[in-house]
């Protein structure tokens, strides 16, 4: 029988080996499309089903005609900041364009037309095939990381106070949140909260004398990385009657 001082001993050892496990893998980094989200036969296979589905709309080298360009700053524009989970789910709701019941292609092959359009943005194959749950948490972000701010043109929701309507008859929403990627101008918001950041709101349609001082969710187009140039503005809602 173990005596009682060796039985504690083991048990603290067991319970620091535990918290160092679990350390471990709080502190794992995210994988990147830099890792290898799909393989290279995979993209090969992808090449010929976007020659057959794809080139018509997209071009025979995805630099776009009838539909956008696939390649370079379009698709970092589009895509940066998102996961190649959202890019395949997107592809498969939406392509071919005006696709049909009849027109909808399998899941593998659109994850090997997406593993093709990958390639083509010259990121690298890895050793493992995407497939529809494979990419969900793989960020698509440039080779240095970036700069973790969504880029220009994308449509978001930022939550913060709308201050008076300056001198110049500019407004501002400040005490902002960092911009949430949105799907359309009526989404939801899902929180109230703020941030310490400012916003100068643009192309301004609806009236906001009457929000002044309240906490508002403003929808929009970023002007510039992360909003610098300000927001597009869609639609200001209030969300409380004071921003305390």
């Amino acid at each position: 029988m173990r005596r009682q001082p060796e039985i504690r001993t083991l048990v603290t050892g067991a319970v620091l080996y535990a918290a160092t496990v679990v350390t471990v893998i709080a502190q794992a980094p995210a994988r990147t499309v830099w890792d290898g989200a799909f393989t290279a036969e995979q993209a090969d296979r992808g090449r010929s089903q976007y020659a057959t589905t794809c080139a018509r709309c997209h071009g025979g080298s995805l630099e776009g005609g009838m539909g956008a360009s696939l390649v370079g700053t379009a698709f970092w524009n589009k895509w940066r900041e998102q996961s190649v989970a959202d890019l395949l789910g997107y592809v498969s709701k939406n392509m071919p364009m005006g696709q049909t019941s009849t027109m909808t292609l399998s899941a593998p092959v659109y994850a090997d037309i997406v593993a093709y359009l990958l390639r083509s943005n010259e990121l690298p194959p890895g050793q493992a095939e995407l497939t529809a749950t494979s990419g969900t948490d793989v960020r698509i972000v440039p080779k240095d990381g970036g700069t973790g701010e969504l880029p220009p043109g994308t449509l978001t929701r930022v939550v913060g106070c709308l201050a008076p309507q300056g001198s110049d008859a500019s407004w501002r929403v400040t005490q902002a949140s960092r911009p949430e990627r949105v799907k359309s101008i009526e989404a939801i918001p899902t929180s109230v909260q703020g941030g310490d950041r400012q916003y100068a709101l643009k192309f301004v349609l609806q009236a906001l004398a009457p929000l002044v001082g309240q906490r508002v969710a403003v929808v929009g187009l970023l002007l510039g990385e992360g909003g610098a140039d300000g927001i597009n503005v869609s639609t200001v809602t209030s969300l409380a009657p004071a921003c305390n």
